[in-house]
């Protein structure tokens, strides 16, 4: 997302604030209620990760492109409402053979909406303000939806109230903004900058394998859950007002690089001891590392360190679902070694990253691109 001022007028700011909420309520519900759907309904596909792979495969695809950018208004609303509708129409069909087909569908459906939703954002979440309070709003209402009156997690009503309102904050922001959409820098980025996201990815999209895997901890679903939305959303609020201030507003975005491919080294790391400290750690340095990541300063990427657009998209994809569905085919056979061996590959590739960073500091082989 850019850093675009926002418009001073009180009801832009405020629906400005109320996008924002929107945008994290459909990002947190679209790993946690697609991984929970995908678990009951096809738990033989690769252990239900397929429709969070295939939702998470069309964000990283389409977020970027030229033609969200350009499109209507009114296209976010109607994605908004197909992926309301898809969530009646799923719970309806539950039950019937086609019932997982139509959920892989909505998949891809809310991925396309999603990946509108943050093409087309032109404000960070963490410069709207002192405190990044939006990610934890909306945490709050997912818990909330969680925990409905019924009893049953993540009751349809409460999902399709949720994204509902979404869908009318997210139209009625992109409708009064239409004309200021600039442009987005997703797609020209860098290795380091793809890292930390997939970790964090590959631990929201495998929550429900951790079911079996979090025994010797004794947690409850209610447990991960509240865990996971922590990590995920908490975890950015706090780090970003930490490093508001205790950070000079001078400090130098690399180092805010530095320290996020570092702790997901240090994540990687503490695969090898087998306490539940150890396992506590290694959730939560790679959370860290994401969480650095999202409060980091924007600094314009030199065209030497750039990646090509379509570079960056299949990186993105290895590292992202495709390593992702691995996980979820390989789990049945290997247990938690599959997630841990992911973790360790993104440990490698960030400590390889930032011996890379140094030698190239050290002017050693300045001719050398970035990787």
């Amino acid at each position: 997302m850019s850093d675009t001022q926002v418009l001073g007028r009180p009801t832009q700011r405020a629906l400005t604030h109320a996008r924002e909420v929107a945008h994290w309520l459909v990002l947190l519900l679209g790993w946690l209620w697609l991984g929970e759907r995908g678990m009951h309904l096809g738990w033989s596909w690769a252990s239900g990760v397929v429709a969070v792979a295939i939702w998470w495969s069309v964000r990283l695809l389409c977020r970027g492109s030229a033609w969200t950018l350009k499109c209507s208004p009114w296209v976010i609303g109607l994605l908004g409402v197909l992926t309301m509708g898809g969530v009646g129409a799923l719970e309806r069909a539950t039950g019937l053979s086609a019932a997982h087909g139509l959920l892989l569908g909505l998949a891809g459906v809310w991925g396309l909406w999603s990946a509108l939703i943050e093409t087309r954002s032109q404000v960070s979440t963490f410069k709207l303000g002192p405190v990044a309070w939006h990610p934890v709003l909306a945490a709050a209402l997912v818990a909330c939806c969680w925990q409905w009156p019924d009893g049953a997690p993540f009751a349809h009503e409460g999902v399709m109230a949720l994204l509902s309102v979404c869908a009318g904050v997210l139209y009625a922001h992109d409708r009064s903004t239409a004309s200021q959409i600039l442009a987005c820098r997703g797609p020209r980025a860098s290795m380091q900058t793809l890292l930390a996201p997939s970790a964090m990815g590959l631990m929201m999209g495998t929550l429900w394998l951790g079911n079996a895997w979090c025994a010797s901890l004794g947690w409850r679903n209610e447990h991960m859950v509240g865990a996971h939305l922590a990590l995920m959303s908490g975890l950015p609020t706090l780090t970003a007002l930490l490093m508001r201030s205790a950070t000079p507003s001078q400090a130098v975005p690399s180092l805010q690089v530095y320290a996020s491919l570092s702790l997901l080294v240090l994540g990687a790391l503490m695969l090898l001891g087998d306490s539940p400290v150890h396992a506590m750690l290694v959730m939560l340095l790679p959370s860290l590392a994401w969480a650095v990541h999202c409060s980091r300063q924007r600094a314009a990427v030199a065209p030497q360190q750039r990646l090509a657009p379509w570079m960056t998209r299949v990186l993105a994809l290895l590292l992202g679902p495709v390593l992702l569905m691995w996980v979820g085919v390989m789990s049945p056979l290997q247990g938690p070694w599959a997630m841990q061996s992911a973790l360790a590959l993104i440990g490698v590739l960030a400590a390889g990253k930032l011996v890379f960073l140094w030698w190239r500091k050290q002017g050693l082989h300045p001719h050398l691109s970035v990787i």
